[in-house]
């Protein structure tokens, strides 16, 4: 009876003494194992960051002043569009929301 421990060291055998080879049979066992056993060689890569968690803090109080708590200033320029008629748009929208708060009448419970 062959175990899989006897059939892996077997094919590691062969794909490290097949290196040189490019066969068929060959580079395919060797791309299997490597891809699929080993993993995918970015993994095996060490990679430094440089980390600061205080900076977080610091782009979140940017990010309110220039687009507004949870991004309404943004979607509201969004929404006027960027075609250089975005004072026509904002008059208009004035006009459509008057009496409305929000989206909503002021008249509905």
């Amino acid at each position: 009876m062959v175990s899989c421990k006897n059939v892996f060291l077997t094919l590691t055998l062969v794909v490290i003494a097949s290196n040189q080879c490019e066969c068929g049979v060959y580079s395919l066992i060797r791309d299997l194992l490597q891809w699929n056993v080993a993993g995918i060689p970015i993994i095996h890569k060490t990679v430094k960051w440089d980390f600061d968690p205080e900076v977080s803090q610091k782009r979140r109080e940017q990010f309110f002043e220039l687009h507004g708590y949870r991004a309404g200033k943004y979607l509201e320029r969004i929404g006027l569009g960027i075609d250089g008629k975005q004072r026509e748009r904002a008059y208009q929208h004035a006009i459509r929301d008057q009496g409305k708060l929000q989206g909503l009448s002021i008249l509905q419970p």
